[in-house]
This record gives structure tokens, C-alpha cells and sequence, in this order.
């Protein structure tokens, strides 16, 4: 379940932050930490190995309830003041969901407007889903 009055989000704990906010990622996000040993694997590593599969098979599944749930996350982080947060969405989650574009626009439905307007842009970038 979503915390009612969330902790603030910043880039250093955007990762730990991931785990509370979607529970079925906690032993995924467990085990990348395992695996990194001493070395802390930073947030486009944790977002794009773990975050991203997730979406994928929540978008096959069409879990629209879940789904809900994640991009309302999505869109707190790419609202997020800090500058490095919000690049996060825009590279590692926008991108990945722009490079399907059955992906992107099953995504479509569910994001919110600060994150549409970031897939909007870097599928202006690239030029349309890949």
C-alpha cells in the first residue's frame, strides 16, 4: 500500500524510496543490493533493472489498478524539484517506454501530465517510438 504522507523524495534515496512505494519490488531491490555487495548501484541502474521489467509485464497483464499505482509514483518523481530526479523519468523510464510502441501507448493511459510531457519530448527526440 502507498504511505498516506510520503517521505520527502530526493536522488539519494530515490532507489530506497522505490521499494516502499511498490512492495512487490522490496526482494528484487533487495537482491540488486546483494548482488552490487559494497557498492551501491545508483538510481537509472535500479530503475532500469528492476522498475522497468516491472511496468512491462504489469502493461501485458493490464493490472490497471497496479498501474495506477506506479505511474502516481512515476509522476511525484517528475514533478520532483530536483533536477536529477526528474531525468530519471525522463531517461531511464521515458525512454525504455518509448522504445515499444505498443508499450508506449499502452503506457500513455496512465501517466500523468508532467510525465507525458517527458515522453512527449524524448519521443520528439528520438524521433517517434523506436
Amino acid at each position: 500500500m502507498v504511505p498516506t504522507e510520503p517521505a520527502a523524495i530526493t536522488y539519494d534515496n530515490v532507489s530506497d524510496v522505490l521499494a516502499e512505494y511498490v512492495p512487490e519490488l522490496k526482494e528484487a531491490y533487495q537482491g540488486e543490493l546483494r548482488w552490487w555487495g559494497d557498492q551501491r548501484p545508483g538510481p537509472h541502474v535500479v530503475y532500469g533493472d528492476i522498475l522497468n521489467p516491472y511496468l512491462e509485464r504489469l502493461l501485458h497483464s493490464g493490472d490497471e489498478a497496479k498501474l495506477r499505482q506506479v505511474f502516481e509514483f512515476v509522476e511525484r518523481l517528475a514533478g520532483n524539484p530536483d533536477e536529477r530526479v526528474q531525468e530519471l523519468v525522463a531517461v531511464t523510464i521515458c525512454e525504455y517506454l518509448g522504445g515499444d510502441a505498443e508499450r508506449l501507448s499502452a503506457a500513455r493511459r496512465f501517466m500523468g501530465p508532467v510525465t507525458a510531457r517527458y515522453s512527449r519530448a524524448v519521443e520528439q527526440f528520438w524521433g517517434g517510438a523506436r
